[in-house]
């Protein structure tokens, strides 16, 4: 028998047609599995699959699967992948074997999927789960704002993310600083410029009491939510001309410019934050609990003694406040785990997001592989959470974490949370400009009218992209 194309072309067929087979039957295989859930981050796959190496436990997908008779297929897919994906899929109501039953979702991210009216929303409710379940009262009522959308909630929170401040106890005390007697805002503020002028005098003219960038309002974020303040709240309502937002920008303004300058930006990499603070050059830092973990990884190790060179010399302590009332915390940063409502077995599904977020086993796991303080308020009475730690000169700033948790406001977000924060970055620039000009005189009265025409323009832009019903 001959082929009229060739041989070689006859063995290039063969192996396609042999390949596409091995695929197809591999999608067949994929598509077999009870519950498919989709996660952005690498760590929380590795959490969920577990290392698969002989003699390691069983994966939580396995115990889960012995528990429940149900297989999971845990598909890691990249952060704008995910996203464009969701937003299609619940654009176009699709249904099938391709389509998630869990999936996680990055804060940042998760207002895009608030735009429609509740009853649209592309995810299920889960208010009824929580409260049949009992874990509405067992989880920090605060956390599940940002997932939440006119009092509906849906997602359950994977994390707290309290925030405090990690700094060079070792070089502030060398100036005569006790940093953490320091509980207002401008306390603070009057201690780092006392830090600043003895490093100075002493030819450290580039070492700086604090991390601040100068035009990204992330941090300046974190201080409105210790206010209790948020650009957008999730009924849409514009905050940003709150006067105390005007206050806050003046503020911060000069605390990275003008005469009383006592910050500077790091380049934003965790690696080299890290060098910064090793090298003495950015002596403070403002600290969710995953950057603390982070912060340690990178710090340069003693080869005579295997130990951390800062351990000892580093401490923690709560954010200051600018008056009563306001929160020794904010939280940045988060992820949820939600339902599509396409989902056909959202039971089973619930049952997943229960044991992989919050069952004993979940929760240990996931303290093996990334430390953050769970959204779980039981699981705080844990010794894990009561140790010292030689790198902090054995201060418990795991159980600080705890107590600031309690603290946590709530943070909402929406649609138009993004437009806000840019809208703030925008005022802060012109603030910072204002201070390095004319110092500080009439800023806060600017502040006030930028931020007025800023919620002007974005309530404009809420309008024009408002859901079409």
């Amino acid at each position: 028998m001959s082929f009229h194309l060739g041989k070689p072309i006859l063995v290039m067929i063969v192996i396609a047609a042999v390949t596409g087979t091995a695929i197809a039957l591999r999608s067949r295989e994929r598509k077999r599995a009870d519950l498919v859930l989709w996660v952005f981050a690498d760590s929380h796959a590795k959490t969920y699959r577990g290392s698969g190496l002989p003699g390691e436990p069983p994966s939580l997908v396995e115990k889960f699967r012995k528990m429940h008779g149900l297989t999971v297929d845990i598909q890691l897919l990249s952060y704008r992948a995910e996203n464009v994906r969701l937003v299609s899929m619940f654009m176009s109501d699709m249904k099938g074997p391709v389509v998630p039953d869990v999936v996680e979702i990055e804060i940042g991210q998760v207002g895009r999927f608030f735009r429609p009216p509740v009853n649209e929303v592309g995810l299920l409710p889960l208010n009824d789960f929580l409260k049949e379940s009992g874990w509405m009262d067992r989880i920090v009522k605060t956390r599940f704002a940002p997932w939440s959308k006119e009092g509906v909630i849906f997602g359950v929170p994977h994390d707290v993310h309290p925030v405090t401040i990690t700094y060079r106890d070792d070089l502030f005390r060398e100036a005569g600083v006790d940093l953490s007697a320091a509980k207002t805002w401008y306390e603070f503020h009057e201690m780092c410029l006392r830090f600043r002028d003895y490093w100075r005098k002493r030819g450290f003219y580039h070492r700086h009491a604090l991390e601040l960038p100068v035009s990204d309002a992330s941090y300046l974020l974190v201080m409105l939510l210790q206010r209790h303040i948020n650009p957008i709240d999730d009924y849409g309502r514009i905050h940003l001309d709150n006067p105390k937002v005007a206050q806050t920008v003046a503020f911060y303004a000069q605390l990275v410019a003008g005469p009383r300058k006592i910050a500077t930006q790091s380049p934003g990499v965790e690696g080299a934050a890290s060098k910064d603070l090793n090298e003495g050059n950015i002596c403070a830092y403002i600290t969710p609990d995953w950057r603390v973990k982070t912060l340690k990884d990178y710090t340069e190790t003693d080869p005579a003694t295997g130990r951390k060179k800062l351990e000892g010399k580093m401490r923690m302590m709560p954010l200051p406040i600018f008056e009563p009332g306001d929160a020794r915390t904010a939280t940045w940063g988060g992820t949820m785990m939600g339902i599509p409502r396409t989902c056909p077995r959202p039971r089973e599904a619930w049952k997943l997001i229960e044991y992989l977020y919050l069952s004993e086993d979940g929760l240990r796991a996931r303290l093996r592989e990334t430390n953050i303080l769970p959204p779980v308020k039981d699981q705080w009475n844990e010794p894990e959470y009561q140790r010292e730690d030689p790198y902090f000169g054995g201060q418990k700033v795991d159980r600080l974490f705890v107590e600031l948790a309690h603290e946590i406001p709530a943070r909402y977000v929406n649609p138009a949370t993004t437009f806000a924060a840019m809208a703030l970055s925008n005022v802060m620039d012109k603030a910072r400009l204002h201070v390095e000009s004319r110092g500080p005189e009439g800023l806060e009265e600017r502040c006030r009218q930028w931020l007025k025409d800023a919620a002007d323009d974005l309530d404009v832009r809420i309008r024009q992209a408002s859901f079409e019903q």
